[in-house]
């Protein structure tokens, strides 16, 4: 099982508008007809239960939209460019590069715009106006978005079962739910997680095999940190101990151990613990020494046996009774949230910054008009200009104290003040 990926997904390039003149031999005053380009492609990240694992996502290193298509003559749009869609199981966390959380797509259906394509550039007929009747000029595709994403698969379920390697666990699954997970009379019969879903009175809950943790798992020992990331979501977590073992409370207290190292609040979710394979004679004295020493802690404890089902109701009617209260809680607490608050937007702040001889300017809308037009000739420079003016960044250039003959760059584009 494959539980974690990175790759670099690319959106598609925007089209060029284009410049064009309807010339027709009886049609004196054609006018611009350049039409637009069209959108480059996104890349969506989209959560299905027809999915399992990341495997398939294994050997895509690179997922690359296509660029849109450039306009036409006539006012004709060019193409838009199709989405990529990938994807992934429910549970599914997609992380920038930088370790933002970007997504978690925790329910089916649920989707994601990892990266967005360049939006298409205008034609020159969408500039013809009143007193500018031929515009010699067109607008530029916007490049599409990059990003290297790590995706993170956790499992969901609301109990996860936790102890050490061949205490029974996927016994005891096997038990409560219709999963079959492998199980044998040797450590680590489990190499990855396992979900079950148990039934009662008409009520289901999921419950989560995690393979046996050892003595330094939050390290990365056995099989690590790599399987200890699907319990975060999980409500409760039940310990299941081998009461055969040497000394059960020195293993109770290794998988606790560990578990704290671990961090994430593992330590601090509700607890149960079931002492399995009770069936094993010599075991009752055993278990009645742990459950007095456990119920000091204030820890729940269940004898067990996963083999022949000794218990096994007991212990699934306190699971039940717990997660049906956690689910009661999550409900009235997002009943009593507060409606989110719309947040006020700030006018952009234009950033000058002055390099020798040359100012710098930064700023989401300036230096997207600069790659939408460049400044290849007079009549682009000049729209370029009245464009920044209105956005503000002429006074800005101003006020650092740009003066005659200075270079001003914006986003690879170099033009002279003053503009």
């Amino acid at each position: 099982m494959l539980d974690e990926v990175s790759l670099t997904v690319i959106a598609g390039n925007g089209g060029n508008g284009v410049v064009s003149f309807r010339r027709e031999r009886f049609v004196p005053k054609g006018g611009p007809d350049g039409g637009d380009g069209g959108h480059g492609g996104s890349v969506w990240v989209e959560a299905t239960t027809a999915v399992l694992v990341l495997d398939d996502l294994r050997r895509v290193r690179t997922a690359r939209a296509k660029n849109g298509v450039s306009g036409g003559k006539q006012k004709r749009h060019g193409k838009n460019a199709k989405d990529i869609v990938l994807q992934v199981p429910v549970g599914t966390i997609i992380w920038d590069e930088e370790g933002n959380q970007l997504a978690d797509l925790n329910v089916a259906g649920m989707r994601s715009e990892v990266v967005r394509g360049g939006a298409g550039g205008r034609g020159n007929a969408r500039f013809a106006t009143s007193i500018r009747k031929a515009p010699r000029f067109a607008e530029r595709g916007l490049p599409g978005e990059t990003k290297q994403l790590r995706l993170e698969l956790r499992l969901l379920a609301e109990v996860g079962l936790v102890g050490l390697p061949n205490a029974g666990k996927s016994s005891l699954l096997q038990a409560i739910s219709k999963a079959r997970p492998k199980v044998a009379a040797y450590p680590f019969t489990t190499l990855e997680p396992s979900l079950g879903i148990a039934e009662l009175n008409y009520e289901t809950i999921v419950v989560a095999d995690v393979p046996g943790l050892i003595e330094g798992a939050h390290e990365g020992a056995g099989l690590g940190t790599q399987f200890l990331q699907h319990i975060r979501r999980t409500t409760t977590l039940l310990h299941v101990v081998d009461i055969s073992s040497d000394d059960p409370i020195r293993d109770i207290e290794s998988v606790r151990s560990e578990l704290e190292e671990f961090g994430e609040g593992l330590i601090d979710k509700r607890w149960l613990v079931a002492l399995n394979k009770i069936d094993i004679e010599g075991t009752q004295g055993t278990c009645a020494e742990v459950e007095a020493a456990l119920g000091q802690r204030g820890l729940e404890t269940f004898s067990i046996s996963a083999l022949s089902g000794e218990g096994v109701d007991r212990l699934l009617n306190a699971l039940f009774r717990i997660v049906l209260e956690e689910r009661q809680d999550t409900a009235s607490g997002k009943a009593d949230e507060a409606p989110p608050i719309v947040p006020v937007l700030m006018e952009e702040v234009i950033q000058v910054k002055k390099r020798g001889g040359t100012f710098i300017v930064r700023g989401k809308r300036p230096e997207e008009a600069a790659l939408r037009l460049g400044v290849e000739s007079e009549e682009i420079r000049a729209e370029l200009a009245r464009r920044l003016a209105r956005m503000g960044v002429k006074k800005a250039l101003r006020k650092a104290g740009i003066a005659d003959g200075d270079k001003v760059r914006i986003a690879g584009e170099e033009l002279r003040w003053p503009l």
